[in-house]
Order: structure tokens, then sequence, then C-alpha cells
């Protein structure tokens, strides 16, 4: 697991998101954008994943787009990530983009270590995610949905 670490390192609001190279590209970017929308001061964690098919899939699912099928490692990201949430003075969200942000809400639904979670044009397509949501039951009430313009 590659941490990248933007904002002020200092700040007890703390943003935590799964990325992969193309996210990197543009990461900075989108830092800037949050505090000039938001006006608040944060610090992102960048965790680059090294497989988002099997690093972010809560479980085992078929190829949906192409021929690589989603593998179920999210359980183990989802450790790595909570070993950088232990100052219990700071807030810490977790946030993403596509099977990112699927994993950002399953994240919620699995722990209630997060304040709130962002999830910007998530997956929910993923098979079974419709019923893992009906049967479970989320641990936070923050939730920002962004599911674009369809």
């Amino acid at each position: 697991m590659m941490i990248y670490e933007y904002g002020n390192m200092g700040s007890r609001t703390v943003l935590i998101q799964p990325v992969d190279d193309h996210n990197l590209s543009g990461i900075e970017n989108e830092v800037r954008t949050i505090r000039e929308l938001t006006e608040t001061d944060f610090r992102m964690i960048a965790v680059k994943v090294g497989d988002w098919n099997r690093d972010l899939s809560p479980w085992e699912a078929p190829a949906v787009f192409g021929q690589e099928s989603f593998c179920g490692g999210a359980a183990d990201t989802l450790t790595e990530i909570l070993s950088l949430t232990d100052d219990r003075e700071k807030s810490y969200f977790i946030g993403g983009y596509s099977l990112a942000g699927l994993f950002a809400l399953w994240a919620v639904y699995r722990t209630d270590v997060f304040s709130g979670a962002a999830a910007a044009s998530p997956s929910v397509w993923f098979p079974g995610f419709t019923d893992f949501v009906k049967n479970n039951q989320i641990k936070r009430s923050k939730v920002y949905l962004s599911l674009g313009d369809k």
C-alpha cells in the first residue's frame, strides 16, 4: 500500500481515498477544489491500490466490463486503511470514485470509524450490492452521493 499525503498534515479532519495512477494525476486539483468549495482545512491520505478490481470489490463477482473478474479483496484493503485511523482526536472520512466510491459506501456499512463517506459515481451496479444494502445497517448517516446525470 502506497500512501500519498496532501493538505494540512496537522488537520483534525482527514479524508482517506483509495486511488490508482489515473486518480493521482489529478489529486492536487481535487484537494484544491474541495478546499475552495468547503472552506475546510483538511488532510488527504491517498491510498494507492495495486489492483482496482481485487482490492476494492467487497466480494467475488464475474467480469462485467471486459474480462477481468472481481476478486473480493476489499476487506483486506479496509483493514489496511483502518490502520491509518488510530488518532481518535481526528475525524476520518472515506471517499472514492467509481469502484472506490462503492468501496467507500461499503466501508461505512462495515465500520463506524469514519464520520462519513463521499461516493462519486459509485459502482452501485456491482452484483449483489443492492441486496447488501437492504440486509445491512449503515453505521454513519453522513453520506454524499454523486450519481451523475443519467
